[in-house]
């Protein structure tokens, strides 16, 4: 997976670019840790390019979150699309997650 993050003003992007499962769970464990060292008051983790989430992905945008709420901060998933999407509405997550 390809991660790029971007800080502009008070949001913070976060760009996903592959596969989120089980094979990215030491990569996402390092974004969640640098994601809490950037003070944003916002942060948008853009899904557009990623095909595929499993359990594990979807666990760890779950950890995600609430490192990021616990501190105050405002979370926006952006740009899940097809299988993406749907795992999201199979399981819940779409009432659990903000989406644009």
């Amino acid at each position: 997976m390809n991660i790029s993050i971007s800080h502009q003003d008070d949001t913070l992007t976060v760009r996903l670019d592959g596969t989120m499962d089980y094979t990215v769970t030491s990569q996402m464990n390092s974004l969640i840790s640098d994601i809490g060292s950037i003070k944003a008051a916002r942060v948008v983790v853009d899904l557009t390019k990623v095909a595929r989430v499993d359990s594990v992905g979807l666990g760890m945008l779950h950890l995600a979150k609430d490192e990021i709420v616990s501190n105050g901060r405002h979370l926006t998933l952006r740009g899940a699309s097809g299988n993406v999407r749907r795992l999201f509405e199979l399981t819940d997550g779409d009432s659990s997650f903000h989406f644009e």
